[in-house]
């Protein structure tokens, strides 16, 4: 998810997730992300209700394993940081932490593990499968435009 998402098709997809009371995590770039102000405020509402759980995919989507460690550090701190301030400024509430970092490409490197561990982020990189005791399979939101969005259902997209 990023700046460019389609806050309406977002909405009906976590919808779908909300109706089959399956766990919905978000892993969002961050640069811009405030520009799109009905994705921000969706998020953020969705996060505190406690449908939607909020994560990092970087400040840009790039390849985090390629790079040196202060610049994994610093875009990663850059997004905690971001995230809270404007989530916290939209809301006037303290919101949830980013605990954890999706890898783009789902590619591990030392540098960005080690950034990961020094800002306290858990570091995944699973694309399908068991991680941290819940089933993962990655999906990108964009893929609904591939069915109708008033009449698929979340095992549908994701298989």
């Amino acid at each position: 998810m990023n700046v460019y998402s389609d806050a309406y098709l977002f909405k009906k997809l976590h919808e779908q997730f909300i109706r089959e009371g399956k766990v919905h995590t978000v892993a969002v770039l961050m640069k811009d992300l405030w520009q799109n102000h009905a994705i921000f405020w969706y998020l953020t509402q969705m996060s505190q209700n406690g449908s939607l759980i909020v994560e990092l995919h970087g400040w840009e989507h790039k390849d985090y394993s390629k790079l040196a460690y202060t610049e994994c550090y610093d875009d990663l701190k850059k997004s905690i940081d971001y995230w809270k301030e404007n989530a916290d400024r939209m809301t006037g509430k303290d919101n949830r932490a980013i605990t954890t970092f999706f890898a783009p490409w789902n590619r591990e490197g030392e540098n960005i593990k080690w950034a990961c561990r020094d800002l306290g982020l858990k570091f995944c990189a699973t694309q399908s499968g068991e991680w941290d005791g819940n089933k993962i399979r990655s999906f990108h939101w964009w893929n609904i435009i591939l069915v109708n969005p008033d009449s698929f259902t979340v095992d549908s997209i994701l298989d």
